[in-house]
């Protein structure tokens, strides 16, 4: 659920694990094959993404092993303005993508720079490709790349004047042409992290809060978006409604296919602070499974509100048996049990890893 973002770019330096190189024009465009796959169907992925601080380190899932990194052009702070940025998987685990955002003096608002990335079969990354997108400062809250690579959903959400409202773009990849649904009419609702049931339906949870705040919040329903419709109103987009909100959730993932939604909460007393990452119906929204709870203890309370804030997240989904999330410590959870892997830096908080 928190924003991400950008840096301008000047030239383009893809590091690997061995070898090191720089370009100043944009490599060549990959258009994803349809299904294509490292890792055969229900797997664990065989790769994850990290951005730490100005990098993105790639690492194979078995152990955290690092396969090669790539520096994002202009990941650094300058003068009163900072650069954050976060991954976000595509349609397998070869192709990612990067949204990286400067933030100003203006809370809320940040100049979003959008790249591709591609794997080598070993798990080293390609050059990382801009794209031409302009997101007249409304921060991205979520990317996802529809499984033949031609088009990437986007959602976006306002909130430096409250009550928050969102929108979702699509970006046609070769052409840069985007159509844009809109609830700006819907003051406090916003479409969450987006997910393709495939080519042709993009899936959004359905944000709602009554605070000025987007964090902790609850989910009323998931939107369907058709991607051949010309856009407009998201609201006039067909809502799967729940009968009742998912409540006080920090962050949710729909999984590819659109069968499940995985969700983080956390909640403090007493110097402590509890993660719980559970799996809902995308139906209903009723609880199918708890996939993990964790408790961690603090100094403080005030410590643990932090944690609680930065470090309760569902980060990726490749279905709901593997699942990345950063409840206190970054790991996968496989069919129920948690492995802790490399990767998180106290320094950069929260967490930013895709599958």
């Amino acid at each position: 659920m928190r924003a991400v973002a950008v840096a301008a770019v000047a030239c383009v330096a893809a590091v690997s694990a061995c070898t090191t190189t720089a370009t100043t024009s944009q490599p060549p465009l990959v258009i994803l094959p349809t299904g294509a796959a490292l890792s055969a169907p229900g797997a664990m992925p065989a790769y994850y993404v990290v951005v730490a601080g100005p990098e993105v380190v790639v690492r194979a899932s078995a152990g955290g092993r690092v396969t090669g990194s790539i520096r994002i052009p202009g990941a650094s702070g300058l003068g009163r303005t900072y650069v954050a940025a976060e991954a976000f998987g595509g349609a397998d685990d070869r192709h990612f993508v990067i949204v990286a955002s400067r933030y100003g003096d203006l809370p809320g608002v940040a100049d979003v720079t959008l790249f591709l990335l591609n794997l080598s079969p070993d798990g080293r990354p390609g050059p990382l490709r801009q794209l031409d997108f302009d997101n007249m400062g409304m921060p991205v809250i979520g990317a996802a790349l529809s499984p033949d690579g031609t088009t990437l959903a986007l959602s976006l959400a306002q909130e430096f004047l409250p009550p928050v409202y969102g929108k979702v773009e699509l970006l046609n990849v070769p052409t840069g042409k985007t159509r844009t649904w809109t609830a700006q009419a819907a003051s406090g609702y916003w479409p969450g992290v987006p997910a393709w049931a495939g080519d042709g339906t993009v899936l959004v949870p359905w944000w709602h809060s009554t605070s000025q705040g987007m964090n902790p919040a609850d989910i009323t329903g998931v939107r369907e978006l058709d991607v051949a419709a010309p856009g407009r109103s998201l609201l006039g987009a067909p809502l799967v409604a729940f009968p009742a909100p998912a409540q006080s959730l920090d962050s949710a993932v729909v999984t590819p296919g659109g069968s499940d939604l995985i969700a983080s909460s956390c909640q403090t007393a007493r110097h402590a602070a509890t993660a719980r990452i559970t799996e809902l119906s995308v139906s209903d929204g009723r609880l199918v499974q708890v996939l993990r709870t964790q408790t961690t203890r603090f100094g403080n309370d005030a410590d643990a509100m932090d944690a609680a804030f930065s470090q309760c997240q569902v980060l990726s989904a490749a279905d709901s048996a593997h699942v990345l999330v950063q409840a206190f410590t970054l790991g996968r959870i496989d069919n129920g049990t948690f492995t802790q892997l490399p990767g998180a830096s106290p320094d950069v908080l929260p967490v930013s890893a895709a599958w």
